[in-house]
């Protein structure tokens, strides 16, 4: 964070107040002057008088009193008048970020139909752990489609979830939530649908953590183009490292243990959902990721800052009063 200053204004404000402060002085102490000039009379051979050093005194102290009186009423016009005109502080604000990166893969063919929505529910769980990274959703059967690209906004994120979740459980409105995923030769092309995730990937240019929550049986019905395991190959090639969350696995499932033995490969983790600890062991192994803090782009943010000014005023009035007090005794 940045502090550029007070307005532009701040300067010529603070010269007109000056002005007006010195010209409203100089009019007191020509008013005090002339009354006092009334209320004198001439006194011939004065200069014994004059010459006394309680006198001299006298007249040391009054000139005192009157510098600090012009003194102190310049300083509570222009204080006055800087105040009047709100002076400004101008802060530029660059938020940091973090730059890590979440895909959720969703496998919707036939046979995931009875935990579509139980994994949706899980993904919502997922994100309620999550600060600030950004995270997408795509689904797929025999081809794949974005639900929504890597965001932050949380908000949004919750609200196509609900939409995923109610669409999953059969909601009859919320057909088109599926459209462009029955494209393919056949139904769920699990190579397919995860080489599709692991290129919904952005700014591949950049040193960025990239985690893929991939939710599947591996049960193939058809003719991929790119095999589960070619895909595995591409997400390790990206730097993508994949976490399996598999509905079925039973410790002895040919392709449960292809899962399990592609998840590894990119150095992911592979969960079964019925572990209770697969939240929160795909929480820890995302987190456990390096993720670096990235600036944000400036915005400059203007706030009063009247507090100088107020105080200035204040300690020029009471030198105004205290100067004065003893032209009216």
């Amino acid at each position: 964070m940045e502090l550029t200053g007070l307005d532009l204004r701040f300067p010529a404000v603070l010269t007109v107040g000056l002005l007006v402060a010195v010209v409203a002085t100089a009019a007191v102490v020509r008013h005090l002057s002339r009354r006092s000039a009334r209320a004198t009379s001439a006194v011939a051979n004065s200069s014994a008088l004059t010459a006394l050093p309680e006198y001299r005194r006298a007249l040391r102290t009054h000139r005192i009193r009157m510098a600090v009186l012009a003194a102190s009423a310049v300083l509570l016009g222009g204080a006055a008048l800087v105040g009047a005109a709100r002076p400004l502080d101008t802060t530029i604000e660059r938020p940091e970020t973090r730059n890590r990166d979440i895909m959720l893969c969703l496998d919707i063919s036939g046979s995931m139909a009875a935990y579509d929505a139980e994994l949706v529910s899980t993904f919502k769980r997922l994100v309620t752990r999550f600060e600030g990274e950004r995270i997408g959703l795509v689904i797929f059967n025999s081809s794949a489609a974005t639900v929504f690209p890597l965001t932050d906004d949380y908000d949004f994120i919750n609200e196509e979830l609900d939409v995923a979740g109610r669409a999953l459980a059969g909601e009859p409105d919320l057909e088109s939530f599926f459209a462009g995923t029955f494209n393919g030769r056949g139904t769920s092309l699990i190579g397919d649908g995860l080489a599709t995730c692991v290129s919904s990937f952005d700014r591949v240019d950049t040193q960025r953590p990239r985690s893929l929550v991939f939710a599947t049986d591996n049960h193939l019905a058809g003719r991929p183009i790119i095999d589960v395991v070619e895909a595995g190959e591409l997400a390790k090639a990206k730097g993508v490292r994949v976490y399996g969350l598999n509905p079925e696995e039973d410790g002895v499932d040919r392709e449960a243990v292809e899962m399990r033995q592609v998840v590894e490969g990119t150095a992911g983790r592979y969960f079964a959902m019925s572990d209770t600890s697969a939240i929160g062991g795909i929480v820890d192994a995302v987190q456990a990721q390096e993720a670096a803090l990235i600036d944000s782009s400036a915005r400059a943010l203007q706030t009063d800052n009247p507090g100088v000014p107020i105080a200035l005023a204040g300690l020029g009035l009471v030198g105004v009063v205290g100067a004065s007090r003893r032209w009216r005794s």
